[in-house]
């Protein structure tokens, strides 16, 4: 039977991966192989050749045929080549059979590293006795209580609220201690024009704490009279002429307040030296 160039390729292949066989088996199944004339299908090299080209005995090599041939690789003719020596037939099948072996055996390889990072156990049939509840792992984990992105949220938001309390606890301590006062005149600014208006409102009203401080029922009472129309109105003339936005807000209390206590308050209160005396605080 002709062969071609892969044959032997194939042959050599499967013999270099055979796993039944030991080194010294595989070399003399090598040589014999490289013997093997495509054109011809002669090959009949001399024991003394084979052992002389791989460094072993004489003796070593017969051992070695003798395997080769019970395992089926070879088919070994006593005597049928030239000069009497022993000729050798590949058996072609079975290294195809070797090649095909490995072959499936890398595909099934490869298709390991495809398939998903799972267990390889199977799972139980039915649910077991005695057991209990418990967190099931994967690779992207899905509850909140072991994932780090709600631990990572809620360490942003604790810094952004330590920021927060932070700058208002210095503006607390600079402006006295009138959490409704401070919750009614806070303002924050975006932009120029209403950093201007938000320091404007900033200096008639702390100036209106500092002067009812001795008074604070007095002050909860007025804080509740002011409204939106009257804070406007006292910030718009206070950024025109500093001073004026606690005058105007005095003026409209008193007007709008005759007959309750307040008033009474607001009468006996020196306004107009008090007022000279909150608007001369450096202004911010």
């Amino acid at each position: 039977m002709r062969t071609g160039p892969s044959d032997t390729l194939i042959a050599h292949k499967a013999i270099s991966l055979a796993d039944d066989l030991s080194g010294t088996e595989m070399r003399v199944a090598a040589a014999i192989t490289d013997h093997f004339n495509r054109k011809t299908g002669q090959c009949d090299p001399s024991l003394d050749s084979i052992a002389k080209l791989l460094g072993v005995s004489r003796r070593t090599v017969i051992r070695a045929i003798g395997t080769l041939v019970e395992k089926g690789y070879f088919i070994k003719t006593r005597h049928g080549g030239n000069f009497h020596r022993n000729s050798y037939l590949p058996i072609w099948s079975r290294f195809r059979a070797k090649e095909t072996k490995w072959k499936e055996r890398r595909t099934a390889a490869s298709r390991t590293f495809e398939s998903a990072k799972v267990s390889p156990l199977q799972g139980q049939a039915c649910q077991l006795a005695g057991d209990s509840d418990v967190t099931q792992t994967c690779s992207s984990n899905h509850l909140n209580e072991t994932s780090v992105a709600p631990l990572l949220e809620k360490d942003t938001q604790a810094r952004s609220e330590g920021v927060v309390r932070k700058g208002l606890s210095r503006e607390a301590s600079r402006e006295g201690s009138y959490p409704i006062a401070k919750e009614r005149f806070h303002v924050k600014s975006a932009s120029s024009r209403i950093a201007a208006i938000d320091a404007a409102e900033r200096r008639w009203t702390s100036a209106l704490t500092k002067l009812y401080a001795p008074t604070p029922a007095v002050f909860a009472v007025l804080i509740d009279e002011i409204d939106d129309a009257l804070r406007n109105a006292a910030t718009a003339l206070e950024m025109q002429k500093p001073g004026s936005g606690l005058h105007h807000v005095l003026d409209a209390l008193r007007d709008h307040l005759p007959t309750t206590p307040t008033s009474s308050v607001l009468t006996a209160l020196p306004i107009a030296s008090s007022c000279d005396q909150a608007t001369r605080e450096p202004q911010t």
